[in-house]
């Protein structure tokens, strides 16, 4: 029986960011006696060693090659054209949709290979080069609803979360100098004013509880670099000397963090195609109060797994962490549900689909 051969251009050489790490969890997951992967890396970098240790193989390419030197795209058609054939792959899978007429993606329409985008964020302006695509996978219903091209299949296969990876975390409370009675409500993603960072902290501030702790973790960068972003001296700033708001940097181990924490916020002002913290604090038994943006409402249902409130709403998000402050077996209850629904929608399952969808397609070649 032909088992078929599954090309995936990664986007990034690295497990970081929102997109890689979904991939990499289907990945590290996915059914090798059904699916034969090879992986295309932009360039070198950290992944290797964890490609290496499953065995999984994988190509040291380049970025796509968009419209520039005739000659230099002619080469890169001919290159991907004789690797498609020589690799006999039965279909396509790139990890995103940002490109605009990659030579690779050419000579996979040329070969007549499908070829599957994946919508981790919002397409509102589809390149030309979509119209090469037999479908782009949604994160979310949300995702597949606000995005281009219309007539273009969009199936939703939401992001996986590797149970095995947040069972095993610990809590870091001995190391940042908490202890067990302190209830501690957590930040994590882009340090960003679209992610809702000032609003956490006024929620904060705004909290009398001295054994409430209020952890940031996340990457800041150069606000003259990159706009909307904050520094840690900005956090400083917006903390105004509390010293209940600590800034702990960017964290790998975010599987630790989650478990040093009593209480998760997403105050995401813009609209979140889905939001993998909301599905990892559920995999480690944590409540969630999230904005009602974009995706999210698809996994926190209010009043259950936690709490929704309006983005920019600082008075609501007070309101409910302090519930939840003051309601351990509330707490405990939604972490429970939150767990229950990860395990039933967001495990194994979402891999599962992730595999025969591609196997569907590339039946198709």
């Amino acid at each position: 029986m032909h088992k078929p051969k599954v090309c995936f251009f990664t986007v990034s050489c690295g497990d970081w960011g929102g997109a890689s790490r979904v991939l990499y969890t289907n990945l590290w997951q996915l059914d090798t006696t059904k699916l034969d992967p090879i992986l295309i890396l932009p360039c070198r970098g950290p992944i290797e060693p964890d490609l290496h240790a499953r065995g999984l193989r994988y190509e040291v390419w380049s970025p796509f090659t968009e419209l520039g030197s005739p000659v230099t795209y002619l080469c890169a058609f001919w290159k991907a054209w004789h690797f498609f054939r020589r690799e006999r792959v039965d279909v396509i899978h790139v990890n995103g949709s940002n490109f605009w007429r990659p030579a690779e993606l050419l000579a996979a329409k040329f070969a007549g290979i499908p070829i599957l985008a994946h919508y981790h964020v919002i397409n509102h302006s589809p390149s030309p080069a979509m119209r090469w695509c037999r479908a782009a996978i949604a994160v979310s219903h949300y995702t597949a609803e606000q995005s281009g091209p219309p007539g273009l299949s969009k199936p939703v296969i939401y992001n996986p979360v590797n149970l095995a990876r947040f069972d095993a975390g610990h809590s870091l409370r001995a190391e940042l100098g908490l202890i067990e009675s302190d209830v501690v409500i957590v930040f994590l993603g882009q340090v960003r004013e679209i992610k809702g960072v000032a609003d956490f902290i006024a929620m904060a501030r705004a909290i009398n509880a001295p054994h409430a702790h209020f952890l940031i973790a996340g990457e800041c960068r150069d606000p003259q670099k990159y706009p909307g972003s904050y520094s840690p001296a900005d956090l400083q700033r917006l903390a105004e000397g509390d010293t209940r708001i600590r800034y702990i940097g960017y964290r790998k181990d975010v599987e630790n963090v989650y478990h040093t924490a009593d209480i998760i916020v997403v105050p995401s002002r813009w609209q979140e195609p889905l939001g993998l913290i909301n599905l990892e604090a559920g995999a480690c038994r944590k409540p969630v109060i999230a904005t009602r943006v974009g995706g999210i409402p698809e996994i926190i249902e209010d009043g259950v797994n936690g709490y929704l409130v309006d983005a920019g709403d600082v008075g609501a998000l007070v309101s409910r962490v302090s519930e939840l402050i003051a309601q351990p077996e509330l707490r405990a209850c939604m972490g429970e549900a939150g767990r229950q629904q990860v395990e039933t929608r967001f495990a194994g399952v979402v891999v599962r689909e992730f595999e025969n969808l591609l196997a569907v397609y590339a039946g198709e070649r």
